[in-house]
Protein backbone atom coordinates (compact mmCIF):
# COMPACT_ATOMS: atom_id res chain seq x y z
CA UNK A 1 0.00 0.00 0.00
CA UNK A 2 3.04 2.65 0.56
CA UNK A 3 4.89 1.93 -2.59
CA UNK A 4 0.88 2.36 -4.23
CA UNK A 5 0.27 5.54 -2.29
CA UNK A 6 3.88 7.17 -3.43
CA UNK A 7 2.84 5.98 -6.94
CA UNK A 8 -0.05 7.56 -7.15
CA UNK A 9 1.06 10.66 -5.57
CA UNK A 10 3.93 11.31 -7.79
CA UNK A 11 1.00 10.93 -10.62
CA UNK A 12 -1.42 13.60 -8.73
CA UNK A 13 2.04 16.08 -8.61
CA UNK A 14 2.39 15.59 -12.02
CA UNK A 15 -0.98 16.12 -13.47
CA UNK A 16 -1.44 19.08 -11.45
CA UNK A 17 1.47 20.49 -12.58
CA UNK A 18 0.71 19.50 -16.21
CA UNK A 19 -0.51 21.02 -19.10
CA UNK A 20 -0.05 18.84 -22.14
CA UNK A 21 1.01 21.12 -25.20
CA UNK A 22 1.82 24.30 -24.01
CA UNK A 23 5.80 23.82 -23.37
CA UNK A 24 6.21 20.20 -26.12
CA UNK A 25 8.79 22.44 -27.55
CA UNK A 26 11.02 23.10 -24.33
CA UNK A 27 10.15 19.55 -23.83
CA UNK A 28 11.40 18.45 -27.21
CA UNK A 29 14.83 21.13 -26.93
CA UNK A 30 15.82 19.36 -23.53
CA UNK A 31 15.33 15.72 -24.71
CA UNK A 32 17.52 16.84 -27.90
CA UNK A 33 20.43 18.84 -25.45
CA UNK A 34 20.42 15.41 -23.31
CA UNK A 35 20.09 12.75 -25.79
CA UNK A 36 23.62 10.63 -26.28
CA UNK A 37 25.02 12.67 -23.40
CA UNK A 38 27.46 10.06 -21.20
CA UNK A 39 25.55 10.75 -18.09
CA UNK A 40 22.72 9.96 -16.59
CA UNK A 41 20.66 13.23 -16.73
CA UNK A 42 17.12 13.73 -15.16
CA UNK A 43 15.37 17.26 -15.32
CA UNK A 44 12.13 18.16 -13.98
CA UNK A 45 10.98 22.09 -14.40
CA UNK A 46 7.49 23.69 -12.86
CA UNK A 47 6.74 26.71 -14.71
CA UNK A 48 4.25 29.40 -12.80
CA UNK A 49 2.90 26.24 -10.29
CA UNK A 50 1.12 24.27 -12.68
CA UNK A 51 2.87 23.44 -16.16
CA UNK A 52 5.65 20.28 -15.79
CA UNK A 53 8.63 19.68 -18.12
CA UNK A 54 10.45 16.48 -17.15
CA UNK A 55 12.95 14.52 -18.79
CA UNK A 56 13.78 11.35 -16.52
CA UNK A 57 11.40 13.07 -14.38
CA UNK A 58 10.70 9.81 -12.04
CA UNK A 59 14.00 8.03 -11.81
CA UNK A 60 15.90 8.61 -8.33
CA UNK A 61 19.18 10.32 -8.15
CA UNK A 62 21.66 10.71 -5.43
CA UNK A 63 21.13 14.60 -4.33
CA UNK A 64 24.32 15.02 -1.99
CA UNK A 65 24.37 18.35 -0.59
CA UNK A 66 20.84 19.69 -2.37
CA UNK A 67 19.57 17.91 0.71
CA UNK A 68 20.64 20.30 2.84
CA UNK A 69 18.02 22.25 1.46
CA UNK A 70 15.04 20.02 2.75
CA UNK A 71 17.31 19.67 6.21
CA UNK A 72 17.08 23.93 6.43
CA UNK A 73 12.91 23.63 5.26
CA UNK A 74 12.98 21.23 8.85
CA UNK A 75 14.74 22.84 11.04
CA UNK A 76 12.50 26.23 10.18
CA UNK A 77 9.36 24.15 10.78
CA UNK A 78 11.11 23.18 13.86
CA UNK A 79 11.62 26.52 15.06
CA UNK A 80 8.31 28.00 14.00
CA UNK A 81 6.67 25.14 16.05
CA UNK A 82 8.60 26.20 18.66
CA UNK A 83 8.64 29.86 18.62
CA UNK A 84 12.00 30.22 18.47
CA UNK A 85 14.06 33.20 16.75
CA UNK A 86 16.65 31.99 13.87
CA UNK A 87 19.05 33.89 16.24
CA UNK A 88 18.57 31.41 19.27
CA UNK A 89 21.65 29.33 19.20
CA UNK A 90 23.21 26.38 18.68
CA UNK A 91 25.39 23.98 20.70
CA UNK A 92 28.43 22.91 18.86
CA UNK A 93 30.33 20.33 20.63
CA UNK A 94 34.29 20.02 19.77
CA UNK A 95 33.56 16.08 18.11
CA UNK A 96 31.16 17.36 15.87
CA UNK A 97 34.30 19.54 13.85
CA UNK A 98 35.21 16.58 11.31
CA UNK A 99 38.53 17.99 9.89
CA UNK A 100 38.33 15.81 6.85
CA UNK A 101 35.37 16.85 5.53
CA UNK A 102 34.27 20.44 3.43
CA UNK A 103 33.73 22.73 6.29
CA UNK A 104 34.76 26.45 6.09
CA UNK A 105 33.47 26.65 9.47
CA UNK A 106 35.60 24.16 11.15
CA UNK A 107 38.42 26.04 9.54
CA UNK A 108 37.18 29.23 11.08
CA UNK A 109 36.50 27.79 14.39
CA UNK A 110 40.09 26.30 14.39
CA UNK A 111 41.82 29.28 13.63
CA UNK A 112 40.12 31.20 16.28
CA UNK A 113 41.20 28.57 19.05
CA UNK A 114 37.71 28.47 20.10
CA UNK A 115 37.11 24.73 20.27
CA UNK A 116 39.14 23.92 22.93
CA UNK A 117 36.96 26.02 25.25
CA UNK A 118 33.52 24.98 26.13
CA UNK A 119 30.68 24.45 24.25
CA UNK A 120 30.30 26.57 21.65
CA UNK A 121 27.01 28.53 20.88
CA UNK A 122 25.98 29.71 17.20
CA UNK A 123 22.61 31.25 16.12
CA UNK A 124 20.44 29.20 13.78
CA UNK A 125 21.00 31.63 11.05
CA UNK A 126 24.79 31.32 10.96
CA UNK A 127 24.96 27.58 10.57
CA UNK A 128 22.40 27.75 8.27
CA UNK A 129 24.58 30.22 6.23
CA UNK A 130 27.47 28.30 6.23
CA UNK A 131 24.82 25.25 5.54
CA UNK A 132 23.65 27.02 2.23
CA UNK A 133 25.66 29.05 1.25
CA UNK A 134 28.67 27.49 1.07
CA UNK A 135 27.47 24.15 1.26
CA UNK A 136 29.13 23.12 4.81
CA UNK A 137 28.84 19.41 5.75
CA UNK A 138 29.68 19.98 9.81
CA UNK A 139 27.22 22.71 9.36
CA UNK A 140 24.80 20.69 8.10
CA UNK A 141 25.23 17.54 10.33
CA UNK A 142 25.11 20.16 13.68
CA UNK A 143 21.65 21.36 12.42
CA UNK A 144 20.43 17.51 10.99
CA UNK A 145 21.62 15.77 15.03
CA UNK A 146 19.48 18.95 16.70
CA UNK A 147 16.18 17.47 14.77
CA UNK A 148 16.90 13.99 16.04
CA UNK A 149 18.60 13.20 12.68
CA UNK A 150 17.23 12.34 9.31
CA UNK A 151 13.91 10.95 10.41
CA UNK A 152 12.55 13.84 11.58
CA UNK A 153 13.38 15.61 8.15
CA UNK A 154 11.65 12.49 6.46
CA UNK A 155 8.54 13.02 8.85
CA UNK A 156 8.25 16.28 7.72
CA UNK A 157 8.75 16.45 3.98
CA UNK A 158 5.96 13.23 4.23
CA UNK A 159 3.80 15.50 6.49
CA UNK A 160 3.73 18.79 3.46
CA UNK A 161 3.15 16.18 0.90
CA UNK A 162 6.09 15.47 -0.25
CA UNK A 163 6.83 11.45 -1.45
CA UNK A 164 10.00 10.94 -3.29
CA UNK A 165 12.62 12.72 -1.60
CA UNK A 166 14.86 10.21 0.36
CA UNK A 167 16.37 11.93 3.52
CA UNK A 168 18.70 8.70 4.99
CA UNK A 169 21.66 9.73 6.39
CA UNK A 170 24.55 12.37 7.12
CA UNK A 171 26.99 13.58 5.53
CA UNK A 172 29.68 12.08 8.38
CA UNK A 173 28.08 8.75 7.43
CA UNK A 174 28.36 9.33 3.11
CA UNK A 175 32.04 10.04 4.11
CA UNK A 176 32.41 6.93 6.32
CA UNK A 177 30.79 4.84 3.23
CA UNK A 178 30.36 6.65 -0.23
CA UNK A 179 27.76 4.11 -1.01
CA UNK A 180 25.39 5.36 1.45
CA UNK A 181 25.41 8.40 -0.62
CA UNK A 182 22.83 6.78 -2.92
CA UNK A 183 20.13 6.28 -0.76
CA UNK A 184 19.82 10.15 0.15
CA UNK A 185 17.47 10.14 -3.34
CA UNK A 186 15.08 12.38 -5.18
CA UNK A 187 13.26 12.49 -8.28
CA UNK A 188 13.96 14.95 -10.02
CA UNK A 189 9.71 16.32 -10.11
CA UNK A 190 9.91 15.42 -6.12
CA UNK A 191 12.74 18.00 -5.76
CA UNK A 192 10.62 20.34 -8.48
CA UNK A 193 7.83 20.27 -6.35
CA UNK A 194 9.09 20.52 -3.09
CA UNK A 195 10.69 23.59 -3.80
CA UNK A 196 8.17 25.31 -6.30
CA UNK A 197 5.79 24.38 -2.96
CA UNK A 198 8.68 26.53 -1.08
CA UNK A 199 8.97 28.87 -3.32
CA UNK A 200 5.13 30.15 -3.18
CA UNK A 201 3.74 29.23 -0.14
CA UNK A 202 5.99 29.69 1.91
CA UNK A 203 7.04 33.51 3.24
CA UNK A 204 6.88 33.39 7.00
CA UNK A 205 10.14 35.25 8.30
CA UNK A 206 12.11 32.01 8.95
CA UNK A 207 11.78 30.61 4.93
CA UNK A 208 11.95 34.05 3.78
CA UNK A 209 15.77 34.15 5.64
CA UNK A 210 16.26 30.71 4.12
CA UNK A 211 15.49 32.37 0.21
CA UNK A 212 17.83 34.98 1.12
CA UNK A 213 20.75 32.55 1.49
CA UNK A 214 19.37 30.16 -1.43
CA UNK A 215 19.91 33.85 -3.71
CA UNK A 216 23.67 34.68 -2.11
CA UNK A 217 24.11 30.76 -2.71
CA UNK A 218 28.20 31.04 -3.49
CA UNK A 219 28.71 27.32 -4.98
CA UNK A 220 27.64 25.98 -8.46
CA UNK A 221 28.27 29.62 -9.98
CA UNK A 222 28.77 27.70 -13.25
CA UNK A 223 25.96 25.83 -13.19
CA UNK A 224 22.10 27.14 -12.90
CA UNK A 225 22.91 30.59 -12.44
CA UNK A 226 25.48 30.70 -15.38
CA UNK A 227 23.20 32.15 -18.13
CA UNK A 228 20.89 33.86 -15.73
CA UNK A 229 24.02 36.13 -14.40
CA UNK A 230 23.12 38.98 -17.29
CA UNK A 231 19.58 39.58 -16.76
CA UNK A 232 17.23 40.66 -13.64
CA UNK A 233 16.60 36.88 -12.92
CA UNK A 234 16.21 36.05 -9.19
CA UNK A 235 17.65 32.81 -8.34
CA UNK A 236 17.77 30.66 -5.16
CA UNK A 237 19.33 27.31 -5.49
CA UNK A 238 21.27 24.50 -3.78
CA UNK A 239 23.84 22.59 -5.39
CA UNK A 240 25.53 18.78 -4.58
CA UNK A 241 28.69 17.61 -5.56
CA UNK A 242 29.56 13.70 -5.57
CA UNK A 243 32.74 11.68 -5.20
CA UNK A 244 34.84 10.89 -7.81
CA UNK A 245 33.86 6.70 -8.54
CA UNK A 246 36.77 4.38 -9.12
CA UNK A 247 36.46 4.32 -12.80
CA UNK A 248 36.96 8.45 -12.94
CA UNK A 249 33.39 8.81 -13.42
CA UNK A 250 32.08 11.33 -11.16
CA UNK A 251 29.47 10.18 -8.85
CA UNK A 252 26.83 13.25 -8.99
CA UNK A 253 27.30 16.66 -10.27
CA UNK A 254 23.44 19.13 -9.39
CA UNK A 255 21.36 21.97 -8.64
CA UNK A 256 17.83 22.61 -7.68
CA UNK A 257 16.35 25.99 -7.21
CA UNK A 258 13.57 29.04 -8.28
CA UNK A 259 13.36 31.26 -11.16
CA UNK A 260 11.72 34.54 -10.79
CA UNK A 261 11.83 35.99 -14.11
CA UNK A 262 11.62 39.90 -14.74
CA UNK A 263 7.70 39.16 -16.60
CA UNK A 264 6.75 37.96 -14.04
CA UNK A 265 6.97 34.08 -14.76
CA UNK A 266 8.77 32.07 -11.98
CA UNK A 267 9.51 28.30 -11.99
CA UNK A 268 11.59 25.53 -10.10
CA UNK A 269 14.10 23.82 -11.71
CA UNK A 270 16.24 20.75 -10.68
CA UNK A 271 18.71 19.28 -12.45
CA UNK A 272 20.44 16.18 -11.53
CA UNK A 273 23.66 14.42 -13.46
CA UNK A 274 24.74 11.52 -12.04
CA UNK A 275 27.58 8.75 -13.66
CA UNK A 276 29.53 11.46 -15.69
CA UNK A 277 31.95 10.81 -18.19
CA UNK A 278 32.83 14.16 -18.68
CA UNK A 279 35.28 16.33 -16.42
CA UNK A 280 33.82 18.59 -14.03
CA UNK A 281 34.30 21.72 -15.94
CA UNK A 282 32.08 20.37 -18.91
CA UNK A 283 29.87 18.65 -16.44
CA UNK A 284 28.86 22.11 -14.91
CA UNK A 285 28.42 22.97 -18.17
CA UNK A 286 25.81 20.80 -19.34
CA UNK A 287 23.56 22.45 -16.59
CA UNK A 288 23.92 25.83 -17.51
CA UNK A 289 23.40 24.20 -21.20
CA UNK A 290 20.28 22.96 -19.59
CA UNK A 291 19.24 26.07 -17.51
CA UNK A 292 19.69 28.29 -20.52
CA UNK A 293 17.51 26.39 -22.57
CA UNK A 294 14.84 26.59 -20.26
CA UNK A 295 14.98 30.38 -19.90
CA UNK A 296 15.02 31.12 -23.38
CA UNK A 297 11.52 28.75 -23.76
CA UNK A 298 9.70 30.33 -20.67
CA UNK A 299 10.58 34.19 -20.82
Amino acid sequence: MRILSIALTSLLLLAACSKPGKYDSLRQALNEFTDGRDADIGIAVIIDGKDTVAVNGNRDYPMLSVYKFPIAMALGEHYRQNGLPLDFPIAILPEDLHPDTYSPMTEKILASGKVFTDTLMMPAQELLGYMIRQSDNNASDIVLNGLTGPEYVERYLRHIGIDGVNVKNSEDDMHRDTSLCYANSTTPIAMACLIDKFDREFNDSISLAIKGLMESCGTGTERLTKPLMSTNAVIGHKTGTGFLLPDGRLMAVNDAGYVHLADGHRYSIAVFVSNSGYDMDSTEALIAGISEIVFKNIK
